[in-house]
């Protein structure tokens, strides 16, 4: 009987929190269902279930993990938000996106990096500064240019 208690009470500050909530700040963070499974020690169906409102909630420990994430996710916007401001000249102001397969980079630090890339761009935006993207890596954006100088060296002009 003291374990049912004990585990009702540590569910009771989030019984009235919604799926669609823990899935929404998952996906604001860049996270994957697989990042979140990863980090919890559970299979990535546990998570799929938890954000459909027809399966059992999110645990207490995933919505302690998901609000970390998003209070994280938050502050990092406001510092990366604060630096582009403080830099930026009359121009539009660069913003890095990162690509999987980066050396020394997982796959889940590039869709953290680029949420908050992509949260930043937005609020750049709508405080009414031009905003332009490039690769983070690079030689990522030399290959880039070299494509696409070569494709539009080779392309038909009435393709274009």
């Amino acid at each position: 009987m003291e374990t049912e208690m004990a585990r009702w009470i540590d569910y009771a500050p989030y019984a009235d929190r919604s799926v669609a909530e823990f899935r929404a700040k998952r996906e604001l963070c860049g996270l994957s269902l697989y990042d979140v499974a990863d980090e919890l020690g559970v299979a990535v169906n546990t998570v799929k279930r938890w954000e459909n409102p027809n399966y059992f909630p999110p645990s207490p420990a995933a919505w302690r993990f998901i609000d970390r994430e998003y209070d994280k996710h938050c502050d990092a916007v406001e510092e990366a938000l604060q630096q582009a401001l403080a830099t930026a000249g009359d121009g539009p102001i660069v913003v890095h996106w990162h690509r999987n397969g980066m050396r020394g980079v997982s796959d889940a630090q590039v869709g953290v990096s680029n949420a908050v890339a992509r949260a930043v761009a937005e609020s750049l935006m709508t405080l009414g500064r031009e905003v332009t993207f490039r690769w983070s890596d690079p030689a990522a954006e030399e290959a880039q240019r070299a494509a696409t100088s070569d494709f539009y060296r080779r392309s038909d002009p009435d393709l274009i």
